[in-house]
């Protein structure tokens, strides 16, 4: 009697850590390959929440289906009241660019006076930020918000409320809000005096220097960046009005990049290659930007998001109204101090807009 052969199946192959990092990066580079890059405004709805009334274009939960995950973006908006919520955090790095309206914030209890076109910043500071901002009653006024989390996560960043918008009729929820102890013991911890009036005798004193630079920098810095102090430049992309550029050594928050941008009436943009995570936020006009040969068309209120990916993206911008100029404001991380402006994609000039001239 013949014996059956019984056939033994081969046993998987099991998955050690190297091979599990490798899978997973391959994931990310996919994900980001084929993540979204145009928000339409009118599929982001507005929402009453415990703050302020507003849109969320990016956040968290949405990470994984965005080409350039990491940001926090919103638009608020208020119409009748003068303020919204009050809410504090950890360390700090948001920008707010104000897109209408006339107010302050009263940050720490400083107050920071700003108005439509400026730009106010919320910089990393020892403690915490505790701000509310007010608004010129019965004028409506909004900001443009920006948050980009890799910085802030690095800093224990963390936002508690400390008073809700007296427009949220919702339930509140007291895990919620700041805590007696927000603010730790150890972040009150003070060291010695270390003064130095000359160069540093040890690198570790180096880094003292530096520390107390900075802290002096944040003290005499400009909190709020005025658009009235900010020039128009035409360069090889078109006109541009910087707020935060690399060489600014005399505004307190640096880490985001951010400048507005106009097109002339049926001009274009250069063309240009870079890493991506770079953000367009439609202020005025209508248009179209071409990304690694691929049109997207948008309007007022509109986030273009530049993806990252491998060897970077080609971008340009087009305004399509041949009478009335188009205008976005641009963010993007200042990466290039710590990891260069190549960023392992190359940063290259195509094609120079039509109005620049050598």
């Amino acid at each position: 009697m013949e014996r059956e052969l019984e056939r033994v199946r081969e046993r998987e192959p099991q998955m050690d850590r190297y091979d599990s990092l490798l899978k997973w990066m391959i994931e990310r580079t996919r994900e980001r390959t084929e993540g979204k890059v145009l928000i339409k405004a009118e599929e982001v709805p507005w929402q009453q929440t415990r703050h302020t009334m507003g849109r969320h274009y990016i956040g968290p939960d949405q990470w994984k289906e965005i080409g350039a995950p990491g940001w926090i973006i919103a638009r608020t908006r208020t119409v009748a009241n003068y303020r919204i919520g009050k809410h504090t955090h950890r360390g700090g790095g948001r920008l707010l660019y104000v897109l209408e309206g006339k107010g302050c914030t009263v940050n720490n209890g400083v107050r920071l006076d700003w108005e439509e076109g400026d730009l106010e910043t919320l910089p990393v500071v020892v403690g915490e930020n505790e701000h509310e901002h007010f608004a010129e009653p019965d004028r409506p006024q909004s900001f443009y918000v920006l948050m980009f989390w890799p910085f802030m996560e690095a800093t224990a960043n963390e936002t508690r409320q400390m008073r809700e918008s007296p427009d949220y009729k919702g339930p509140t929820d007291k895990d919620l809000f700041r805590p007696a102890d927000f603010v730790p013991e150890n972040a009150r911890l003070k060291g010695l005096d270390i003064a130095l009036d000359g160069p540093p005798k040890t690198l570790l004193d180096d880094l003292f220097l530096r520390r107390n630079q900075w802290r002096d920098m944040t003290s005499k810095g400009r909190w709020v960046i005025r658009k009235n102090d900010q020039r128009v430049e035409l360069n090889r992309m078109g006109y541009y009005r910087w707020f935060i550029h690399p060489a600014f050594k005399d505004v307190v928050m640096r880490q985001i990049l951010f400048w507005t941008h106009e097109l002339p009436p049926g001009s274009r943009s250069g063309k240009q290659k870079h890493q991506g995570s770079r953000l367009h936020y439609v202020l005025e006009g209508k248009g179209y930007s071409v990304v690694d040969g691929k049109r997207y068309d948008w309007e007022p209120e509109d986030l273009l998001v530049l993806p990252i990916r491998v060897g970077g993206v080609v971008v340009q911008h087009f305004n399509s109204d041949p009478e009335k100029p188009a205008r976005l404001a641009v963010a993007e991380p200042n990466w290039y101090d710590i990891m260069g402006v190549d960023m392992a994609a190359g940063f290259e000039q195509l094609e120079n807009c039509p109005e620049f001239r050598e």
